[in-house]
């Protein structure tokens, strides 16, 4: 079942909020929530309620695929084209789809990080 503007930004909120060494705010305006790892962006949530959008950060063959079979997916908003996929409301859109490209930016910046930055992670994970 797809999701609703509401019901994806509050997943998308609360997968990136459980996720290890995660901040959020407001740097660029206060319709923008950011979130950033070790102090790189991997999310943004559009909070401007009659354009629910969230962008995230994906390897960019993966990004022409999701833009090919989801009509709500484009190119990124406010990013790089490349390397950014903006998410919106609309059919194929299910919380499955959106937790996993919120996971998979995540990981993506995860691992372009300083190794002391992914070695602060690997602790906070236990590792």
């Amino acid at each position: 079942m797809s999701l609703s503007g509401t019901e994806i930004h509050d997943l998308a909120r609360r997968t990136a909020r459980g996720l290890d060494a995660v901040s959020e705010g407001y740097p660029f305006t206060d319709s923008l929530l950011v979130f950033k790892v070790c102090g790189r962006v991997f999310l943004v949530v559009t909070e401007v309620p009659d354009d629910p959008l969230v962008t995230v950060k994906i390897d960019p063959a993966f990004a022409e695929d999701l833009v090919r079979q989801h009509e709500s997916i484009t190119l990124g908003r406010y990013f790089d084209k490349r390397h950014w996929v903006t998410i919106a409301p609309g059919p194929g859109i299910t919380a499955a789809l959106v937790e996993s490209l919120v996971q998979d930016s995540y990981d993506t910046v995860a691992d372009s990080l300083p190794r002391r930055d992914r070695e602060r992670i690997d602790r906070l994970r236990g590792r």
